[in-house]
């Protein structure tokens, strides 16, 4: 099954026990409440490549899981 990158985000940061905002932080203002919000929140974000490696970067997911999941070729989180 595909899944929305928010979708995505939010699976690996809530097991986490991190709120958008300790999210926020750990990425020392490279991503804002709002742009975690929205990414969680609207079904049709797509975020530009440098937004989506932040993302990745910071939740310390491996690129091809992440990738692996949108495509819906990974085990559901």
């Amino acid at each position: 099954m595909k899944h929305s990158f928010g979708s995505i985000v939010k699976a690996y940061r809530e097991p986490k026990r991190l709120t958008q905002l300790e999210l926020a932080v750990k990425s020392k203002g490279e991503l804002s409440t709002a742009t975690i919000s929205k990414a969680e929140t609207d079904p049709s974000y797509n975020p530009k490549l440098t937004t989506f490696i932040k993302f990745y970067k910071i939740m310390d997911v491996p690129f091809e899981e992440i990738v692996a999941t949108l495509e819906g070729n990974a085990d559901d989180k």
